[in-house]
């Protein structure tokens, strides 16, 4: 990422996590789309207290380049196309605007859809 920011009192580091929980707070914000659940396997690795946030995977290169990939579920009827691109432009502005980071890439991956209930 970035490198850390020098104020008069110091430095401040953003670690990636905050930039998972802002991606994942701006998706949960957008109608019809909800982000997938945990896995068998992040439920194991928060026991041995690495926090991860489910459906949010932020990547950082060797040159601090900052890529997201975003799991989420549809709702039926949804325009899925216009949803990806509605994801990516909302979560490049509120990370950009949060923490003044210019994301890479924001990879939205449709993982299924959701049904209502009949």
């Amino acid at each position: 990422m970035k490198q850390p920011y020098q104020i008069d009192l110091g430095i401040v580091h953003i670690h990636k996590n905050v930039v998972a929980e802002i991606v994942a707070s701006t998706v949960t914000d957008v109608d019809g789309v909800e982000l997938v659940s945990k896995t068998f396997a992040e439920n194991c690795i928060e026991l041995f207290g690495t926090k991860t946030v489910p459906g949010i995977t932020v990547n950082v290169d060797e040159n601090n380049d900052v890529s997201v990939d975003i799991q989420v579920v549809v709702r039926y009827g949804m325009n899925i196309p216009d949803i990806g691109r509605h994801i990516q432009d909302v979560v490049r502005l509120v990370v950009q605007k949060t923490v003044d980071i210019s994301l890479k890439e924001i990879n939205v991956n449709i993982q299924g859809i959701e049904r209502g209930q009949k």
